[in-house]
């Protein structure tokens, strides 16, 4: 006997459409690009129902499906107004705070934190510019003190009685131009100074007394200039009657030891120099010969032999394709020391202390020289000549032809 087919109410197809989400939910996570299995869904609805104690034909259960399945995706947007914005901005919280409100916040506290910092920056850069300030004041300060002790100490000194007259003239004026121009720093630098003494100022403040501070500076500049003028016309002073008193001695020491005349000659002329010098006040040159004079005693005194260690050759300076030929000597002494001597270069003229040259010699001597040293590797024959003491010129081997110092 056949049980008559008994419809659903809307209820029951309500119930119908949530078995089959329920289900559906259950398909592997509503696999969405497979296709749904009707068949097994519809028989799991009816084993439900089954269950329930309800027996609903298939054909009903497929027709409430096919609807679930139409409608399951529809959507019926929400009507406008200020709750559905409000909803929108709640469900949308997390976007807004990070890309808006996170950002704007940022950006206000970076602005805020860019003025506090550039503030801060302008109040250290102020406060640093200060201290350059008063630093410098207390140089210029000191420089001040300085000078002032510098004059006083000069003064103290007192004036050579053999100074010449306008030396007298230029030291009074140097002292007399820079103690007024302290005075005047002092009377500049004062103000300056407690303005910079001030607890607080301004960037304006700060500029100017940097450039008053920076006159001052100039200004010592120039009093230190005529305060090293006058100190140099006495140490100049002092420095000409030391030499003028050593080259006294050195003379007599000269004429005492040389046996040469070439010698005495050579005394004789630097003496000349040096008492030109004195009466033009010439400490340079004066020095120069001084120098000379050192140098002259010590060659009369000295004594060693020049012996032959090697040779060379060059090209005439003036005679295309001529060759002059050289051998290479030292000065060496009795303990076997090699001394430099002044020597003459014929090639440029200038004199120089060497403790090796090459004397120039006829080709025949160069060859012979060679020869000795390449029979085994030495030259034997190694005796240029010998320089005695109380002379100026050595006794030599060989016809002198001129030096060089270099090759």
């Amino acid at each position: 006997m056949n049980m008559p087919e008994r419809l659903l109410n809307p209820k029951e197809v309500l119930r119908v459409m949530d078995a089959a989400q329920v289900i559906h939910e259950r398909q592997a996570a509503l696999e969405e690009h497979e296709a749904l299995d009707r068949e097994a869904t519809i028989r799991e609805i009816q084993i439900m129902y089954e269950e329930l104690g309800d027996l609903v034909d298939a054909r009903v259960i497929e027709e409430a499906l096919d609807e679930y399945l139409a409608q399951r995706y529809a959507f019926t947007p929400p009507r406008p107004g200020f709750g559905n914005r409000l909803a929108l901005l709640y469900i949308r919280r997390g976007w807004v705070t990070k890309r808006v409100l996170l950002p704007a916040a940022g950006v206000v506290a970076l602005g805020w934190g860019g003025f506090a910092l550039t503030d801060a920056m302008r109040t250290n850069a102020l406060e640093r510019d200060a201290d350059q300030l008063r630093a410098e004041v207390a140089r210029l300060e000191t420089a001040h003190d300085a000078g002032i002790d510098e004059i006083q100490a000069l003064r103290a000194r007192g004036i050579p009685v053999d100074l010449p007259s306008g030396e007298v003239e230029a030291f009074r004026a140097g002292l007399a131009s820079a103690e007024s121009q302290l005075t005047e720093i002092a009377a500049t630098l004062e103000p300056i100074a407690d303005g910079a003494g001030r607890g607080e100022l301004t960037r304006a403040a700060i500029s100017g007394l940097n450039q008053r501070a920076e006159a001052v500076g100039n200004s010592l500049a120039f009093a230190r200039s005529d305060i090293m003028g006058a100190d140099v016309v006495i140490e100049s002073h002092a420095r000409m009657r030391t030499l003028a008193a050593e080259i006294v001695g050195l003379h007599a020491a000269v004429l005492t030891e040389a046996v040469e005349e070439l010698a005495d000659e050579r005394a004789a002329e630097l003496r000349r120099s040096a008492d030109g010098q004195l009466a033009a006040r010439d400490l340079d040159g004066l020095e120069a010969t001084a120098e000379s004079y050192r140098q002259l005693r010590a060659q009369i005194g000295a004594e060693y032999e020049l012996v032959i260690v090697g040779g060379t050759w060059r090209y005439h300076t003036e005679l295309e394709g001529v060759r002059n030929y050289y051998l290479r000597v030292q000065a060496i002494t009795a303990d076997g020391q090699r001394l430099e001597v002044a020597i003459r270069n014929e090639e440029d003229g200038t004199t120089a202390g060497v403790g090796e040259w090459a004397e120039r010699v006829p080709k025949e001597v160069y060859d012979r020289i060679a020869a000795d040293k390449e029979d085994n590797g030495l030259i034997d024959d190694d005796d240029f000549g010998f320089k005695r003491r109380g002379f100026l010129t050595a006794e030599r081997n060989y016809e002198d032809l001129g030096q060089i110092t270099e090759w």
